[in-house]
Formats: C-alpha cells, structure tokens, sequence
C-alpha cells in the first residue's frame, strides 16, 4: 500500500498576526508610511524572496538585506550579473548543514560580518528597558533607508507553527506599536504586522542549539572593506566536529602551561602547538583563489582582487608566525585567535605579540584578520562547550590537570611539543611517528601553496618568478 506523505498550502495566520494585504494591514501601513516608520520597508520589498530551502530562513533574510543594502559581492552570481545569492554565504557554516538544521543567531551574525555588514547582536529579555531598546532601535531603521533590523524569533510564541525563523522588519506602526515582519518563508505565511510586546516574548524564546535567548540584529554596510579572500576555516567543518571541539580544549589547555623561561623556544612551540591543534581546519589560500572563483569575479576587479591577495599574502609571510609555520593559512588563523585578556600568562604573551604584528598590517590584512576572528569565535560558541578550564595569571600557576573520560591527560605539563599531543589524537591512538609525518605532509603542502599562488601573481601580472626564500627551500629540503 502505497503512502503519501500530508503536504500544505499555506498556513492560516492566527488572531494575533495581522495580513499585510487585508484591509486593517492595508491602513496600517498606510499611516505608517504617512508617519514616516516605513522607508526601509521599499528597499527591502524590492529584494523580497522566498528561501530557497525549509532552513533557509536565515540565509535567505540576509541574502534580502544584502542585496536591500545594494552590498556589492565581488563574485559573479549569474554571467554577467553580481548578485547575492544563499550559495554563496558558506564561509561561517556549510550550506549541508544548514540545510538540515538552519544557522543560530551567532552564526547569522557571522555571515553578515564577513559579507560586509556591521553587525550588533541583541539577545532578548523580558525587561521594560529591553522593550524600550527595541522600539527606539526599529524607529531608527524604519525611518531611514540604511539600516536593517532582523528578528531571531521563536513562531509558536506568536501563535504560528514551527519554532526558530529569521526575517526583516521593515515598518512600525506608532499607534497601535505594531511591526509588519516581511516573512521570508512565504509559501508559509504571507507578511504581517504583530505587536511589539508579542515579538518581544518571541525574541526572548530560548534556542535549544545555543542554551542562549533568540533576538535582533542591527545590520548596515560597512565601508571600505572586503569579504574574505585570501584565508578561512574549511568549508566542510562541521559546526558540532568533535576533532575540532577538542582541538580547542587542547589548544586552551596548552595556553595555561608556564611558559619557557626562553622566549625564542617558547615562541616557536607555541606556534607548533597551534599547527599541530588547528592545521588541519585552516583553508588554503590557494584555495580561495582557484581559477572558478576567479571567473565568478568580474573583470573589471581582478585586478584590484588580486592586489588585495598579493598584498595580504605578502604582510602574512612576513610574519614570524608564517616562519615557524611555512604556512600563510595556519599563520593567519593563529594571529586571528580571539586571545582573552588575563587568561593565562602565556595567553597574554601572544595576545600581546599578535597585537603587535596586526598594527602593522594594511587596511586589506587587518579586515582579513579581522573576519577571521569572527569566524573562530563563531565556531567556539556553537561547538559543544569545551569544560570549564581554570584560570590563572601568575609565573607560578600550572596546567589543568583534569582527565579526560578515557583518563589521559589533555595537556603535559612537560610542555613539551612533540609530547603534547591532543585529545582527539589521542583517543584515536595515534602515535608519535604519525605527528611526525602529518608535520612533514604540512610543510610539503604549504610549498605547494606558495608555489600556485607565485603563479596565479606572475599570470595576473605577468611579472617573472621570484626567487624562492630561505624559509620555502628549507621546507622543499624537509619535505623531499
């Protein structure tokens, strides 16, 4: 017997949710427009869209503010056209997963830095002052034409079916203290005005996948900057990866060791630690710039791209990072770690030393480093919180001794580089040889990645091959 699955056409609004085409949503908008509350409302009805996929919903909403905001991608969308589209926003989640579980509001937050919106995340909560925050912020956005709010809400707290949903709001009716919500999923439910209060219980739901309140987001372009386009986190990382997870643990664990009374030979194994922890999840540079992301760019900008890579490129191998390293990426990233102050001694040192190293760097490097940062703090609140480590800030405190289930230790306190070996390689069983080859098929990769980006410079722009430095020929020598 032959089963069909119950489909839909739609969902009834319920009594709390005003249509935006019936009379009564008709003449609130009407007199909201009149009052001036509706501006926005005609930049965002332009880019009006239907997300592409059930858990679309937050790619889909940012993708309508982008292209709302007129935010030029870089990228060729459909020759000739540049034009966002919910592909294209895979640089903080895998587009896999969020087909199957949708993004949070950390995660949307961090597709919207890194396409170019400033971006403040408001998590919800019941208060007058909450209320009043909220009011004053929708005012402002829906009386000019610039800037954005997006609510993180939970439906069945407005009475409808389903749970967590993004969408923009894009006018506030002053009299009634109604807000009309351009709902993205519209196979479901057409746009509609709810009370301010109503939303505020929706934005103060709990989401499950965070333990935090859901919220909004205030989102406006941010100028004179770039996406990313030289370095990231893989693509293919999974938000909830265990490898990635423990690498974490293992990398703060490491960071509560005493450091080496010499800095050079500190210096040297903690940015051996870091590659050992973290290479693995590093995005080669090559790799943001292969020849099909080159063809999705437009002409006109090649050029200005591939100076902005060679420039990037250039000011992240000249670091001391990219020396121990021989690898631009895993360089990149460890001068992108969101170090907290005061959370260990050696952690001071390196929050104090990358800071140095960044002051140094061109508008371009720092916007590169800057995304990047987001990117890992993103990654660390959705992963699956690491235990709590205790702190310390003095010469004479010591590493965290607690065991992990299989009661090995985390970290050494030998702090010894080749000794320290991860949580995650260690419940694997790896042994010490293997560390060894994993370090020497890095070295062989990252020359690789030096040698194609050479390439694709002396291709742009024509100029002859550069002579190979000290550092590349020594990690050619160890690699053969």
């Amino acid at each position: 017997m032959s089963v069909t699955a119950k489909n839909f056409y739609r969902r009834p609004l319920p009594d709390s949710c005003v249509d935006f085409a019936s009379a009564l949503g008709k003449k609130l908008f009407s007199e909201s427009l009149q009052n001036g509350c509706a501006n926005i409302y005609f930049k965002l009805a332009s880019q009006f869209l239907t997300q592409d996929e059930p858990a679309y919903c937050g790619l889909s909403t940012l993708v309508m503010v982008l292209n709302a905001l007129e935010v030029d991608p870089e990228r060729v969308w459909k020759a000739p056209w540049r034009f966002y589209h919910e592909s294209m926003l895979d640089c903080c989640v895998p587009l896999e997963n969020v087909k199957r579980t949708g993004i949070n509001l950390a995660q949307f937050g961090c597709l919207a830095i890194c396409n170019r919106l400033n971006t403040r995340v408001m998590y919800g909560n019941d208060s007058n002052e909450f209320l009043v925050s909220l009011r004053k912020t929708l005012v402002e956005s829906v009386r000019g034409d610039d800037t954005v709010v997006v609510a993180s809400y939970d439906r069945s707290a407005l009475g409808q079916t389903g749970a967590g949903h993004f969408s923009p709001l894009a006018a506030y009716h002053e009299e009634s203290d109604r807000v009309l919500i351009m709902d993205v999923a519209r196979f479901k439910y057409p746009p509609h005005w709810v009370s301010l209060v109503d939303l505020q219980k929706a934005l103060c739901s709990v989401d499950p996948s965070t333990k935090k309140p859901r919220g909004y987001v205030i989102l406006n372009l941010r100028s004179g900057t770039r996406p990313l386009i030289m370095f990231g986190l893989k693509a293919n990382l999974a938000i909830n990866d265990s490898e990635y997870a423990m690498s974490v643990i293992a990398w703060k664990e490491f960071l509560l060791c005493d450091p080496l009374s010499d800095e050079k030979e500190e210096f040297q194994l903690c940015c051996r630690r870091f590659g050992q922890c973290f290479a693995p999840h590093a995005l080669c540079c090559t790799q943001k710039i292969a020849e099909a992301d080159l063809r999705s760019r437009c002409k006109e900008g090649v050029d200005e791209h591939s100076e902005a890579c060679k420039t990037i490129y250039s000011e992240i191998r000249q670091t001391p990072f990219a020396q121990v390293f021989s690898s631009s990426a895993v360089a990149a990233l460890m001068l992108a770690w969101p170090y907290e102050p005061s959370f260990s001694e050696r952690s001071d040192r390196l929050y104090i030393l990358t800071n140095e190293q960044k002051s140094r760097f061109s508008m371009d490097t720092q916007n590169e480093i800057e995304q990047l940062t987001v990117q890992i703090s993103t990654l660390i609140c959705c992963t699956k919180s690491p235990p709590q480590l205790s702190r310390n800030g003095s010469a004479s405190s010591k590493c965290s001794r607690s065991k992990q289930a299989n009661g090995l230790d985390p970290c050494s306190c030998q702090c010894m580089f080749l000794s320290v070996l991860s949580p995650c390689r260690l419940e694997r069983k790896c042994v010490l040889a293997d560390a060894v080859r994993n370090a020497v098929r890095l070295d062989s990769a990252c020359e690789a990645v030096c040698k194609r980006v050479d390439r694709h410079e002396r291709f742009l722009h024509h100029s002859p091959p550069a002579e190979p430095s000290s550092v590349e020929k020594k990690s050619a020598s160890r690699a053969k």
